[in-house]
């Protein structure tokens, strides 16, 4: 049986899209933190793991980005899912006497409209994941306290839901990846994701590199800087861009962008979900 790494503990959003996306014959491993579950797929402990990577309302996750850059991983998939956010807490409480929010730091940027409107004066406090966030709730039986989450979560840890669809906007999509040690093989509408930093920095180095795809006409769905920690104004740039390293012209076009670079990293290719 497979064994997959998810955000722990029990009930998070990678669980339930672990659900969606393999349904049955698998066991789940939870971990601490987005950096550990890359870390137990690199090193052959599970057999891959699900993990967000960016939101429609909050952007990338930055401990993800980071991951990918360092991880001995490969990105298999892509999984595009719907997110709801829920306020919950302990039988009793009521939301006008909640003085302290805990959550992702994803999901309470997401809800931020609402706890502006609702509870304006709560401290919002950061947790590694939603389900971190309403087992400490639950622990802690505080009648100031709630926590983000899942809805499904109220029965995992014996809570109550204050207030549903928190969320700001109609749609709060959330784009997750199914990493591993090997990507996907070519399917003919696959998507590929690099990372990479450039040998000098110098004016004009990030636009010759992307005139490398403009010149083919290869379409960009992504690009991003990250700090890289190791030197103040020393950034990584991720890009996702239409087409599987194994395609001839795909092929042709990193090995003349690795030319560039002092850091290009194929971080896989995949089936294009959106």
């Amino acid at each position: 049986m497979k064994k997959i790494g998810v955000l722990g503990p029990k009930g998070t959003y990678s669980e339930l899209t672990a659900y969606a996306q393999f349904k049955s014959g698998f066991e789940l491993v939870r971990y601490h933190t987005i950096t550990d579950v890359v870390k137990a797929v690199g090193r052959g402990s599970v057999d891959g793991g699900i993990m967000p990577i960016e939101s429609l309302r909050e952007g990338s996750v930055g401990e993800a980005l980071d991951a990918l850059t360092w991880g001995n991983i490969k990105i298999k998939g892509e999984i595009v899912s719907q997110v709801s956010h829920a306020l919950l807490a302990i039988k009793g409480t009521k939301i006008e006497n909640v003085t302290h929010v805990l959550s992702h730091p994803q999901a309470l940027a997401q809800c931020r409209g609402f706890l502006r409107k609702k509870i304006p004066d709560a401290e919002l406090i950061d947790m590694a994941s939603t389900a971190k966030a309403a087992e400490q709730v639950s622990k802690t039986k505080k009648l100031h306290m709630a926590a983000i989450g899942p809805n499904n979560l109220v029965e995992l840890y014996g809570l109550e839901i204050l207030h549903d669809n928190i969320q700001s906007g109609e749609k709060n999509i959330t784009r997750f990846l199914h990493i591993a040690k090997n990507d996907n093989r070519r399917t003919g509408t696959d998507k590929t994701s690099i990372v990479f930093y450039t040998k000098v920095d110098r004016p004009g180095i990030l636009h010759e590199i992307l005139g490398v795809f403009a010149s083919r006409k290869i379409n960009l769905t992504k690009i991003e800087s990250r700090p890289s920690k190791r030197a103040l104004g020393e950034y990584f740039f991720f890009i996702d861009f239409v087409g599987h390293r194994r395609d001839k012209e795909i092929s042709d076009v990193l090995k003349e962008i690795k030319k560039k670079t002092a850091m290009l990293k194929i971080i896989g290719s995949y089936p294009k979900k959106f």
